[in-house]
């Protein structure tokens, strides 16, 4: 299974935008790969969401928008599966999420992240979290998802174990400076990803309209056995090929 980690640049709030990025980002990696995956919220950028209900009931989008079926529809053109996280509105809800679309422009699977960390502290109850961790199956491999800080708990890590993954997709936002991701902090994600076992796909974004230092500034990285085998270093926008 060949994947694109796309470490791709997002401006909060433009989900057109955001979305043409993922369509372009598709397209242009098709004939290469076998899916491409993206860091956590990018449809809407992480810090779109507001958490004051008006504004996020208008950002936020349901499974079945017509984003979604546009973004559908260019994977079975171009057969190349996806991957994306976005800002879910299911009913009343919000959910920081996890979509993957496969080469034939199915659904198959909605993951919804079960740690509290995305969220502001002001949120109310109709932001939530998923209940638990699962496994669907794509090219022949067991996939699990899990986004940013759910594995960052031990509870976590043992049921993401539990589940025996071929492939653990990791897709975050992490806004290190870029200096201290490439020097220090990578090895403690690799050494974190190594406590779940197998195959640890970690994506992070490029947020293009912040310019704080600690802000995110992208990076990829195949984490295997605690080991960092292949990455892109933060600092730029850019892709990660690799094969699991």
């Amino acid at each position: 299974m060949k994947c694109a980690l796309a470490s791709m640049g997002f401006i909060n709030e433009d989900v057109q935008y955001n979305k043409n990025v993922i369509i372009e980002t598709m397209t242009k990696y098709a004939k290469d790969v076998d899916i491409v995956v993206f860091g956590e919220a990018f449809l809407q950028g992480f810090y779109g969401a507001t958490f004051e209900v008006e504004h996020d009931n208008k950002l936020a989008i349901s499974q079945d928008d017509s984003i979604i079926k546009e973004i559908c529809s260019v994977a079975k053109e171009h057969k190349v599966a996806v991957s994306f996280g976005l800002i879910e509105k299911s009913e009343k809800l919000f959910y920081s999420s996890q979509m993957t679309i496969d080469s034939n422009g199915e659904v198959i699977d909605v993951y919804r992240r079960v740690s509290p960390g995305w969220k502001e502290d002001f949120a109310n109850e109709q932001y939530r979290e998923g209940k638990e961790f699962h496994v669907f199956e794509f090219m022949g491999q067991r996939i699990v998802v899990g986004l940013c800080g759910d594995l960052w708990f031990d509870e976590n890590v043992m049921k993401i174990r539990a589940l025996y993954p071929d492939v653990v997709l990791w897709p975050v936002y992490t806004d290190f400076n870029y200096n201290e991701w490439n020097v220090s902090m990578k090895y403690e994600y690799a050494e974190q990803a190594g406590k779940v076992g197998g195959k640890v796909l970690y994506i992070n974004s490029f947020c293009k309209d912040k310019n704080e230092d600690d802000i995110a500034r992208g990076g990829s990285v195949l984490f295997d056995g605690g080991e960092i085998k292949q990455e892109i270093p933060s600092g730029k926008e850019d892709v990660l090929v690799v094969e699991v």
